[in-house]
């Protein structure tokens, strides 16, 4: 039995100056990504501000979506290109009997929540079959938006259901696959989830659904690296990877290629105890294991060292590192040139930190 929860999250990110220039703001992003503050009455990362994302429903991998996609034109061969051609695919892509092939579904997961939180459906008119990397969403009149998210929060065939009434498909080929994350071992509720990534040219209107979520917000990456606000590390990394790109046109670019040419990997963070502080390593770090359980608890205890002498050990590095006052997300480039981006230490991870120095 798995001792996790399979999800979908999605970083959507939009345009908010027309054109970059990095003559004139060599140091500013583009685009903004959106974010919604989680409930501090939730079960699971209370207080903090994460992609749109959940778990996945039987409802999304429903047979009947091939009806809603056949209505709007859509053949079987339409949907290959959403599957890489790699051999290697991560377990969360096994196909199961009786139900719509994992790189559907899984989609349609993190289409629906993205709905469900922002309000933003991300998804083409039956009609509309023009051929474009961005993503394309239906608008909702106002005055129906909330409803429709609390149906669709209250039972996920509503969100088929909606499709059906507004003549409209999801729009799962703006979805590029983008990083499988794990939760470490030690933690007692997990999860397995695919992140998506799409980019949209405008900043659409979006509404957060009040039982889950406390606010919404676009930020540029300046602002999320200086805000007073907790994110959860695989949030923090995957904004620390998408600093270097300051144009949405590149990211996008970047997404594509990296989406049908590379595999999907899995990432499982494996917690270091170091005398000041903790470090989560990743794959590609030298000290990352090349074999490493999914489901056995681990915590290595090098409390006789301090990070920096478990950095200097390292020469290839792609970790986390926590620190009583700031985080650290390291990754060496191609040329071994080793990337730095650095988060305050709110109060949040602060407790997070201790609660797993206490499980030593």
């Amino acid at each position: 039995m798995k001792s996790w929860q399979e999800s979908a999250s999605l970083i959507l990110a939009a345009r908010h100056v027309q054109k970059y220039n990095s003559a004139i703001s060599p140091a500013i992003h583009n685009y903004k990504l959106l974010w919604l503050k989680r409930h501090q009455k939730s079960s699971f990362m209370p207080g903090t501000y994460v992609f749109p994302g959940g778990i996945v429903e039987s409802a999304d991998s429903n047979l009947k979506w091939r009806e809603i996609f056949a209505a709007s034109g859509l053949k079987n061969d339409s949907f290959a290109s959403l599957v890489p051609k790699i051999a290697v695919r991560p377990e969360i892509y096994r196909s199961r009997p009786n139900e719509l092939p994992r790189e559907i579904s899984l989609r349609i997961t993190a289409i629906r929540e993205t709905f469900e939180e922002s309000g933003i459906l991300i998804c083409k008119h039956k009609d509309d079959h023009t051929s474009t990397n961005w993503a394309k969403h239906v608008s909702i009149p106002k005055n129906e938006l909330q409803t429709w998210q609390n149906k669709v929060h209250n039972d996920a065939t509503e969100f088929l259901t909606l499709c059906e009434k507004l003549n409209c498909y999801p729009d799962l080929w703006a979805l590029r696959e983008w990083r499988n994350w794990l939760t470490p071992t030690i933690m007692p509720k997990r999860f397995n989830t695919v992140f998506y990534l799409a980019c949209i040219p405008l900043i659409p209107y979006a509404e957060y659904e009040a039982t889950e979520m406390e606010d919404l917000k676009w930020e540029t990456l300046e602002n999320l690296f200086s805000m007073d606000i907790t994110i959860p590390p695989p949030q923090q990394y995957e904004i620390a990877r998408l600093n270097e790109f300051k144009s949405i046109d590149k990211l996008l670019d970047f997404a594509m290629e990296r989406s049908t040419e590379e595999a999907l990997q899995l990432y499982l963070p494996v917690l270091i105890q170091l005398k000041d502080g903790i470090v989560q390593i990743m794959p590609g770090d030298t000290m990352y294991s090349k074999e490493v359980s999914l489901s056995d608890k681990q915590l290595v205890d090098k409390s006789d060292i301090t990070i920096h002498e478990y950095r200097m050990m390292t020469p290839i590095k792609n970790r986390i590192e926590l620190w009583n006052t700031q985080i650290k997300i390291i990754f060496s480039d191609v040329h071994g040139k080793d990337n730095y981006v650095e988060f305050p230490m709110p109060g949040y991870s602060k407790q997070a930190h201790t609660d797993i120095k206490n499980k030593l």
